[in-house]
């Protein structure tokens, strides 16, 4: 739901007077996940992918009173909104899962990539050893275990990866 204000802010303290047809209305939005003021997500579709919506966000300014008096409406202007598709309210996304993968066919049907698994994720890969690591190097390299421990849960400390 969203309601029309108008929007007077910079006319000025005889703004008042002005005619109703020389003010333009602004479109504020009421929506809890729109709390920016005299603006409106906007979609438009993409040229080469027309089914992509790229979101913008269209901003209502206010009319500008010139120096004879004058109102000169000023049109809206448009800029691209980086929030994505968790800004939009019909967006039902799992932040665990990540955004949808709109991309990946468009590059395999390019055919200059290949795909691979990779390899498994291990703890190293985070800078941290697990308790039984540190145990060993401490032995391999003949420290005190306890210089290995420090007071975090675990008892472990963490040791940057070779």
């Amino acid at each position: 739901m969203k309601k029309s204000v108008l929007s007077t802010d910079s006319l000025g303290a005889d703004s008042h007077r002005l005619k109703k047809k020389n003010l333009r209305k602004s479109v504020q939005s009421v929506d809890d996940r729109s709390p920016l003021p005299n603006s409106r997500r906007v979609y438009v579709g993409g040229k080469i992918h027309p089914d992509i919506r790229v979101a913008f966000r269209e901003i209502s300014l206010a009319p500008t009173k010139s120096i004879n008096g004058e109102i000169e409406v000023n049109e809206s202007v448009r800029v691209y909104d980086t929030s994505g598709p968790w800004g939009d309210p019909d967006f039902r996304g799992d932040v665990t899962q990540g955004l949808p993968v709109l991309r990946a066919k468009w590059i395999r049907d390019r055919g200059d990539v290949e795909e691979h698994d990779g390899r498994k994720v291990q703890p190293i890969d985070d800078g941290w050893l697990s308790e039984a690591h540190a145990e060993h190097l401490a032995k391999r390299n003949g420290s005190e275990e306890d210089e290995l421990r420090i007071k975090k849960p675990g008892g472990r400390k963490p040791l940057r990866a070779k």
